[in-house]
This record gives structure tokens, sequence and C-alpha cells, in this order.
């Protein structure tokens, strides 16, 4: 399954780079040569600069972990090889192709050599063995991660722009790719080589934001039967489903527009959507991809695609992003209010209560710990969740400030309290409702639209009540009394 984009120009090909998603593993085909073989260039490769022309590219590049690759590699070797061959650490029973991830072209320089040459090439030795003072050498020629790492370049397919690919620094061949996560998951996931400790790839295709296509169809069937796509994104009720679940949707199929994009990957009946509508072009279907929350040429800094402009607006705070879809930072009018509720502040009536200004969604939902060999530290935070299983256990985010203590027990008694009294409140607000259908009078319906606005901002929270639960609780206690005092007039 991939996507398939008509690349024109670098506009398009920058378009194609930000389209992502969910598939969980690649076979990668071509040949492979000998290591004792040094490879050929092929044609065109590396020759210019592509900053000589895609000037804000290059700029948005600069300071971007991908160009500063060449010192981590010497850093590792140091640490971790010593006593090793280049050919050991290539090839060996602990088998890590530095090259292949962190430099991929530099097989390219000194008019071609092979993986192991580049090492030896590229990084200090001691009769060919790494020491402990292994250091980089010739910098000037290691291309870190270079555009041409990730990118066939247009001399090698005239008449278009630059193809998204993956350069295979041991046959110097590029390997074409349709998506963006698959290039990102070569390295940053377990699709080049399975024995990968980097799992980040992994990690986020088997969670909601990696599949979410039926959850959006099911959603249509069950909300918005008999209504266009025009009507979902802008009518009286709008929803703009595309904007959240896959921002980058609009830029399969050549590109489209938001409204586009609903029709294109979910069935309609005479253009408005059924009880029994269903996605489509699942292949191309991009879920919250890697290009939702990176901009390609600069990953390391939060950024999320705004579907409607086509545009990355970057975040100073990464809970930002988060609230961006998880909250009303773009839609006033969502249901979707977990960052709200970490924030304390939006109840009518209700006292502001912030949680700690420590705790971020991220330090929660994507905390990665430093054990070497763990889920939690291969995964980099991209399951999202709390509690990672471990092999001999689990590791819990909650633990990083509360040692020793009983998250599971403390999460299920905050969502059962809330349940509790959710359901309580739910059915004296719509009681209260039903009492006051033909009553006019305004302090009455003050009361109802407090109770009201209170109650779905509570069960706005996508936590069960875990999230800042004091202050969830308090807007159900205040919506439950308000919807007391109504029915009591009754």
């Amino acid at each position: 399954m991939f996507l398939k984009f008509r690349l024109k120009s670098w506009s398009a090909l920058r378009a194609c780079l930000l389209s992502v998603v969910s598939i969980l593993c690649l076979t990668l085909v071509g040949g492979c040569s000998s290591d004792d073989d040094p490879v050929t260039p092929p044609p065109n490769v590396a020759e210019k600069s592509c900053g000589d022309c895609h000037v804000t590219q290059a700029a948005i590049r600069e300071g971007s972990l991908h160009l500063v690759t060449q010192l981590d590699v010497a850093a590792e070797l140091a640490a971790d090889r010593v006593g090793q061959t280049p050919e050991e650490v290539l090839h060996g029973a602990d088998a890590e192709n530095c090259i292949a991830c962190h430099g991929a072209t530099a097989v390219l320089a000194a008019g071609g050599q092979t993986e192991v040459e580049a090492m030896l090439h590229f990084f200090s030795t001691v009769d060919g063995k790494f020491t402990g003072q292994a250091e980089a050498l010739n910098v000037d020629q290691w291309p870190h991660v270079a555009c041409e790492a990730c990118h066939d370049t247009p001399e090698n397919h005239p008449g278009t722009g630059p193809h998204l690919a993956i350069f295979d620094s041991s046959t110097a061949q590029y390997i074409p790719l349709d998506q963006v996560s698959r290039l990102c998951g070569q390295c940053h996931g377990s699709l080049r080589f399975g024995g990968t400790d980097h799992r980040t790839f992994d990690a986020w295709a088997a969670t909601g934001h990696g599949d979410n296509q039926q959850d959006v169809a099911d959603e249509l069937a069950a909300e918005r039967d008999g209504e266009t796509p025009h009507e979902v994104v802008t009518g009286g009720d709008p929803e703009n489903c595309v904007a959240c679940h896959a921002p980058t949707a609009v830029l399969a199929d050549g590109g489209m527009s938001e409204e586009q994009a609903l029709e294109f990957f979910f069935s309609t009946a005479g253009g408005t959507f059924t009880a029994g509508t269903a996605p489509l072009n699942t292949d191309l279907w991009p879920d919250v991809d890697c290009a939702s929350c990176h901009d390609p040429h600069h990953p390391d800094v939060p950024a999320y695609f705004n579907s409607s402009t086509r545009q990355y607006e970057p975040m100073a705070v990464a809970d930002d992003l988060c609230g961006q879809c998880h909250g009303s930072l773009r839609f006033a009018g969502t249901d979707h209010l977990s960052y709200d509720v970490r924030s304390g502040t939006g109840g009518i009536g209700v006292a502001d209560d912030q949680l700690m200004g420590s705790v971020s969604c991220v330090g929660c939902h994507m905390y990665a710990d430093e054990t070497e060999g763990s889920n939690s530290s291969m995964q980099h935070g991209h399951s999202f969740e709390v509690t990672v299983p471990e092999a001999g256990g689990s590791t819990v985010s909650c633990e990083r400030c509360h040692p020793g203590a009983d998250a599971a027990a403390t999460i299920q008694g905050f969502q059962t309290a809330y349940a509790n009294l959710a359901a309580t409140t739910t059915a004296n607000v719509e009681a209260a409702a039903t009492a006051l259908a033909c009553v006019v009078d305004p302090a009455l319906l003050e009361k109802l639209d407090r109770a009201q606005h209170n109650l779905e901002f509570a069960l706005g929270d996508e936590s069960g009540g875990f999230h800042n639960h004091d202050y969830l609780m308090a807007l159900l206690a205040d919506a439950n009394e308000q919807a007391l005092e109504i029915l009591a007039t009754r």
C-alpha cells in the first residue's frame, strides 16, 4: 500500500514528503553488492548543492539533528565499539550499520567506497580498530543525513522533480518510497534493520495515531448520516475530521481540499454520508503520520501541518501541538478537551484549578526512560502510553515523580469516582433539561446552560477522569448541583 504522487516540482515533492503513514513492514528490493567492491555512484548524485535553489528548505534544515550526525557516530564508536574493526561493527555478531542511517551517501566520497572503507575514511582507528578515543575524520566530506539520502535526484528522472527514496549505502542505489513515514521508518524503525533498537515507527504504527481511518468512518456513519462533506466541514455543526485525524491526506492523489479528502477517503451515496459509510482508498490514508507533527526538513522541532493552508506551524511548547487536536487551540467548538482540562480553565462558576505546571502532556504520554534495551527507551515515547509493557514488568511515567506509587490503582480509583459522578450528573442534567422544555424563566435557563456547559466540558476529557481529576470532579459537582436546584423548583 503506497501513496502515489505526481511529482512535477520541488513543491510537489515537499508535499509528498508530508504525506505519511502507517504500514508496518516493507520488503526492500534491489540487489546487494559485496562489501569487497567499491560502490559506483549513480549519475549526478550529490554534484550540486540542493540549497542553491531550494533556499527555504535549506534554511529550515539548519540546526536539524540530521545535520550533526558525525560526532554522534564517533562518540558511539568510542563508547560501545572499542576493539572492533569496521567490518565487525557493520557485519559482526552485534552488527550496527552506522553509515546506512547516519550518513548513507558517505560511500560516494573519495571517488566511491564500501561501507567498511567509509568507516575507516571518516573515523579514526588504531591498527584498524576503534578505540575509546575514536574521533571524526574528513569532516568536510561527511554528508550527515543529506538531501540525497532521502531524495533521488531529478537528473535521474528527466522532466520530474526529486523522488522520495532511501539511498541504500550497501548498493549505492535508490529504493523508491511513496510515504514519508516509511522513509522515516527505515532508520527510526525496523523497516530496514529488524534488530534495531530505534522503534519509533513501530510504536507509532500500533497506536490510534497510526490506525484511525475506520474510527473516522464509524463516526461519519453514526453522526453524519445525510450530510455532505461540505456540511461536515463547514456546516452548522462543523467537524473537520481530516484536519486532526489525517492532515496530510490533502496531499494524496495529487492534492485536494479537506472536503474533497473526506469524499475521497470515505464512501457516500449521492454525495452524502450514510449509515453504511466505510473507508475508501485505505492504502493512501496517512493517519496522524510523522509529517503531521514534524516538518520533514526539521523534524526535531514540533510543528503541526495545517491541512487548510498546507503549511507547517512550529510550536514553541510541545504541549501546544497536542492541544491543536486534543484541545480547543485550533477548533474552539471541539469536544476533545484534554488540553483545556489540564489547564484548568473554562468552566462556568467553577474556580480555575490548573494541574501542576511541571506536568505536561508529553511528560506523561511520551516519557522514555534510559534503560538500554527497554521498550520505553526504544519507542522514544511514540506509543503515547503512560504504561509501557516490558519483559520484566512495565515502565510507568508516573513513577518518575512518584516512585513506588501504585499508578494503576490510583488511575482506576480516579476513573471510577469520575464515572460514577458523571453518570449521576448526566441523568440529572438531562432531567433538568426535560423539566425546562417549556419554561422561559431566565434564571433557571441560565442554571441549565451552566450545568450543560460544565458537564460537557468534563465529558470532553479523554482520560476517563484522570487528567486534572480535582478540576473534573468540581465541574461535575457544580453541574449536578445546578441540575438538582432546577429539579427542586419543578
